[in-house]
């Protein structure tokens, strides 16, 4: 599966929700994600671009990202993406198989997160410790219409993924 997403950086996600209303998007759920990513002692798969993560929320799932992929004209994030969902309670049990394997925890951060889905996209009123973001996915056309709805069109991307983004935070409130 080819994952294609646009992130944009927000002062307050909760005004979107008129505008996500009024272009008739549907809100599906809002949940509290605790996300752990992992990698070899060597940093193997970070050096290769590639993102290997548990995420558990009222489920679990396993995660591989691979590396990005260049940007389209839209300039939106296109890479490849594996992810397999289990039961919550399976979570741990997924945790030891990856330490089995060689893999360690390298990085957790928690997130809550709004979806919403319209036109065959999702859209993702992200709140983590460092920012609020807008996360779009799906159809590269879809996603340049639900931008313009939303009035984000000529807002910046954010190409750093929440994974570069929670190692900044941490270094910052380090030093």
């Amino acid at each position: 599966m080819v994952e294609r997403e646009v992130k944009i950086r927000v002062d307050d996600p909760d005004a979107l929700h008129p505008l996500l209303e009024a272009m008739g998007a549907a809100r599906s759920r809002s949940e509290q994600e605790l996300n752990r990513m992992f990698d070899t002692p060597e940093g193997t798969l970070r050096r290769r671009g590639e993102v290997l993560r548990v995420r558990t929320a009222d489920h679990a799932s396993l995660t591989w990202k691979g590396p990005a992929a260049e940007a389209d004209h839209y300039k939106h994030k296109v890479r490849e993406e594996l992810e397999a969902g289990i039961a919550a309670e399976g979570a741990e049990s997924l945790v030891a198989m990856l330490a089995r394997l060689g893999f360690h925890e390298t990085l957790r951060y928690q997130k809550r997160r709004e979806t919403w889905h319209w036109q065959g996209v999702t859209i993702a009123l992200d709140q983590l410790e460092f920012g609020h973001f807008v996360e779009i996915e799906g159809d590269a056309t879809v996603i340049q219409d639900a931008l313009r709805l939303l009035r984000l069109e000529h807002e910046p991307l954010e190409t750093r993924g929440y994974p570069e983004l929670q190692r900044l935070a941490n270094h910052a409130s380090q030093a």
